[in-house]
């Protein structure tokens, strides 16, 4: 999930401001941790990584502001705005 949400700030800072890729720090800690307290397999934390980095970029690419995702117990509805 963290990959996902700051993978849309590097690309669209990044360029401009390099220090907007530390945020990428954030997502490597965390995969770390998750793998050394046992609580997944490096193999899952790569999968994550992979699936937040498309997700992120998916999310940064949208030609539409709307963004509506499917959850198990509803939904969430969100707004992209660009300045």
């Amino acid at each position: 999930m963290i990959t996902g949400v700051i993978t849309p700030y590097v690309l669209e800072y990044g360029h401009d401001h390099p220090a907007v890729y530390a945020l990428e720090l954030l997502a490597g800690y965390d995969a770390i941790a998750r793998v050394k307290t046992r609580g997944h397999w490096q193999t899952d934390v790569l999968a994550g990584f992979a699936i937040g980095t498309g997700a992120g970029y998916l999310a940064h690419r949208r030609e539409s502001p709307f963004i509506l995702g499917v959850l198990p117990g509803g939904f969430a509805v969100g707004l992209k705005k660009r300045f």
